[in-house]
């Protein structure tokens, strides 16, 4: 184990990918429960369409010879021999191989058909030709990139019905904390909220994994041991949360090195430096400490990483924007630092960024934060009027 707090999130994350296994697995679903899945490999057409031809544009379908020396007369035509109505997407006749648009046609009082001066009518006009929408073999859709709905449309003209797709990586995520009570209780003396679990879950889905949810475990080696060997059939990434550090109860540590290879103990990170990388039957055992700004950095830049591993995708960018400081920004020059950020716009539309420190302003300041920015190691702090490139936790829009 390497028991140092200098491993940079990088060389943490290299470290736990050359020793644990990522399978990524393949799974087919149905059309309709495929958005934003990511698909396992690029899929093509089995249609083409139109299948023969179809009109462009909603119209009558005649016959361009009747247009060779020009104008026809019209007074006789009749629907059905010298033309038919053909919609936008419409086959029509194969006698007739030209479409005039509905905007060019008219009737008259008994019901004779005219058309404006000026029509003109060649083979192929205003016809799209077989194949012109798709043709079978066509590449509908990249591997490896998330479906939107447009792409579930694109799919469905080329007749696929169910998508391989790589499957979401079951993440447990088990709390632990003999003073935590469930959310929605009103604590009494000594206890806590356990917040962690509402936001990891959601913060799991957002990324595309499959949440696991494990009652909150009091500070019992046994238990934690107990809730690990139910968990590891189950889940491709375990979640520990709470009892990383060094306090009387923080039993973790000895557990995850009985029960498999214990990495590290510390990264060059913060908040939640504590941050351990276990593996135990070739999966990753993370344990994250339990402050909850901790937890979310923790899952922000490492289980993300892990998640985006097993689905087969690079690392999402957040938008990001140039901000001016309103004041100092202490950042320790040892460790990536995580600053919460409020942004605001002020009147010559310069974006102003307020920093929120975790260790003095109320969690839910914290928390709430619209934006957030993360030092590297080395940089140290930041000074008011200092321009800074924050990430955005939320669309730009709702700056105000």
């Amino acid at each position: 184990m390497i028991n140092s707090n200098n491993s940079t999130k990088e060389e943490a994350l290299d470290l736990l990918f050359s020793k644990c296994t990522i399978n990524k697995q393949i799974e087919m679903v149905p059309l309709a429960e495929a958005i934003s899945r990511i698909p396992a490999r690029n899929l093509y057409s089995s249609n083409t369409l139109p299948v023969v031809r179809a009109s462009m544009m909603d119209g009558i379908a005649v016959c361009s010879k009747c247009f060779k020396d020009g104008m026809p007369d019209t007074s006789h035509w009749i629907k059905g021999r010298e033309y038919v109505r053909a919609d936008t997407g419409d086959d029509f006749d194969d006698s007739y191989d030209a479409i005039i648009a509905i905007e060019k046609v008219s009737f008259d009082e008994l019901g004779v058909l005219r058309l404006d001066e000026g029509v003109s009518v060649v083979e192929g006009t205003k016809v799209r030709k077989r194949g012109s929408i798709i043709k079978e073999g066509d590449c509908v859709m990249r591997a490896g990139v998330p479906i939107r709905p447009s792409d579930l449309a694109a799919l469905a003209i080329g007749g696929i019905t169910e998508v391989p797709v790589f499957k979401k990586p079951v993440a447990a995520f088990i709390p632990t904390g003999s003073e935590l009570v469930p959310a929605g209780t009103i604590p009494q003396r000594g206890q806590n909220i356990d917040s962690n679990s509402i936001m990891a879950r959601h913060m799991l889905l957002e990324m595309g994994a499959e949440p696991l949810y494990h009652p909150i475990l009091k500070d019992n080696p046994d238990s934690i041991e107990t809730a690990l060997e139910e968990l590891l059939p189950q889940a491709d990434i375990i979640i520990l949360n709470g009892g990383s550090s060094k306090g009387e109860e923080d039993f973790t540590m000895e557990v995850l090195k009985s029960k498999g290879e214990l990495l590290l103990h510390g990264v060059a990170a913060g908040p939640g430096r504590p941050i351990s990388f276990a593996v135990i039957e070739g999966k990753p055992v993370i344990n994250l400490p339990g402050p909850a700004v901790a937890a979310y950095y923790g899952l922000d830049w490492c289980i993300r990483r892990i998640v985006n591993q097993y689905l087969g995708v690079p690392r999402i960018k957040r938008q990001r924007i140039n901000a001016m400081l309103a004041e100092d920004m202490p950042c320790p020059k040892s460790i990536s630092f995580l600053c919460k950020i409020n942004l605001e716009k002020n009147e010559e539309g310069i974006y102003i960024a307020t920093p929120v420190a975790f260790k003095t302003a109320s969690m839910g300041m914290c928390l709430g934060t619209n934006a957030q920015f993360v030092s590297e190691i080395g940089e140290g702090d930041y000074k008011k009027g200092d321009i800074i490139e924050v990430e955005l936790l939320c669309r730009e829009e709702f700056i105000l």
